[in-house]
């Protein structure tokens, strides 16, 4: 599941005085229903909101969502593993 990276979002959107999600909306031109909503965390984003939120705050794709991954598993040498 993609998620939001809402903590990149705010932190980038505060540097560019963009301290609301009436800012946000007006900044990049997503409905601010929409922006509430994925602030709170209660939808997932469309890739057409993700692309106005990466222009308008030129963040990347990469660290604008978290795909929900799990980070990956370290290896074992394989003369430990012996």
């Amino acid at each position: 599941m993609i998620r939001l990276r809402t903590d990149i979002l705010r932190a980038c959107a505060n540097k560019a005085g963009d301290e609301t999600a009436g800012a946000i909306a007006r900044k990049t031109g997503v409905r601010q229903s929409t922006v509430s909503r994925l602030l709170a965390g209660s939808t997932t984003p469309s890739l057409p909101t993700l692309i106005a939120m990466r222009a308008a705050y030129s963040i990347s794709l990469d660290d604008l969502v978290n795909s929900g991954e799990a980070a990956p598993v370290a290896q074992v040498p394989s003369e430990a593993a012996a």
